[in-house]
């Protein structure tokens, strides 16, 4: 029996159909069940925690959400004036610009207030190299849990009241001239996911975690990058910045969660752009819900996920799975 489970063909799924949703669950099961591979490979790679304080506080936070609210829709105010149906690398150069304004404050104060100065926001020497192995590893352990969640999450959210609708960028992505692609790359894999990781597992997350402890301050950062990305795709995305954020709690580097941001949306953006039937229809990286973590069920999903690897080829979940 295949992933999908229901006989029909990957082009004419209802991403929304209950059958689609227990299978995703069963997969996301099973590559939930293998964390504590994950979390030995980190710890194999990274034996000890490296424990940070951070010297800036939540009046310099606001400051940050001041510019960034500022800026935001004066910048977007700007770019549709200039052209009324702004292109997909337009508005990721926009969206650029405005995070790469507030990382400079960012930068300062941390420059200001830390006598390491932008060594404080996780730019420390040495071990970078095990740090970013570590989170790949780990990454790559979890990923059949993700590809499950993204099958799962669009029937749970439309019962849970909402609409589901693909991520705006996503669909940009898909449509993009053939001679934008590069620059489009670039920013998606590269200068996104730094600016993200800065600001957020670099910036925020160590203040997070010094008022919420270990994993209340985890859970807080990648709850505010989720509410970021939109209500649709809310829950799916901090499935991914748990992972983030349990990186740079352990490594202290900021190259970890960004390596892992970076491959994930190179994976995301490959799908996009090489497979025709992803632009068809879509589906979120989905939250993890409550399930029983049993050896069959980690056995049975695997199972079905390597009998389908070309049914997840053409499986729409890219569409809202970018960070």
């Amino acid at each position: 029996m295949s992933a999908l489970a229901i006989g029909v063909e990957a082009s004419k799924l209802d991403l929304t159909d209950s059958a689609v949703c227990l299978n995703g669950l069963l997969l996301a099961a099973g590559g939930v069940a293998l964390a504590p591979l994950a979390i030995a490979l980190v710890r194999r790679l990274w034996p000890a925690r490296i424990v940070f304080f951070a010297r800036w506080r939540f009046l310099h936070l606001l400051q940050a959400v001041l510019v960034y609210a500022l800026a935001g829709p004066l910048v977007g105010v700007i770019l549709r004036r200039v052209a009324k149906e702004p292109s997909t690398l337009a508005l990721l150069t926009a969206s650029s610009g405005v995070a790469a304004l507030v990382a400079l404050l960012v930068v300062w104060q941390a420059r200001r207030l830390d006598p390491s100065g932008p060594r404080s926001l996780g730019f420390n020497s040495g071990g970078n190299l095990r740090a970013m192995a570590a989170g790949c590893a780990s990454y790559v352990v979890l990923l059949p849990s993700l590809l499950g969640l993204s099958m799962a999450w669009p029937f749970v959210w439309e019962r849970l009241g909402g609409t589901y609708a693909p991520q705006e960028v996503a669909m940009g992505i898909a449509g993009t001239p053939k001679e934008q692609l590069w620059m489009v790359a670039l920013l998606a894999i590269l200068v996104v996911p730094f600016l993200e990781e800065l600001l957020f597992r670099g910036f925020l997350q160590p203040l997070l975690v010094q008022n919420l402890g270990d994993r209340g301050g985890v859970a807080a950062a990648a709850f505010a990058f989720a509410l970021l990305h939109g209500g649709a795709a809310f829950l799916p995305i901090f499935a991914l910045a748990l992972i983030l954020g349990a990186l740079m709690l352990r490594t202290q580097r900021l190259c970890a969660p960004f390596a892992v941001h970076a491959l994930h949306n190179a994976l995301m953006f490959t799908a996009l752009t090489q497979f025709e039937d992803l632009r068809e229809t879509y589906t979120d990286l989905a939250p993890s819900i409550v399930v029983q973590l049993v050896p069959w069920a980690a056995w049975e999903s695997w199972e079905r996920g390597l009998a389908c690897v070309h049914h997840w080829l053409q499986i729409p979940w890219a569409h809202g799975m970018l960070g």
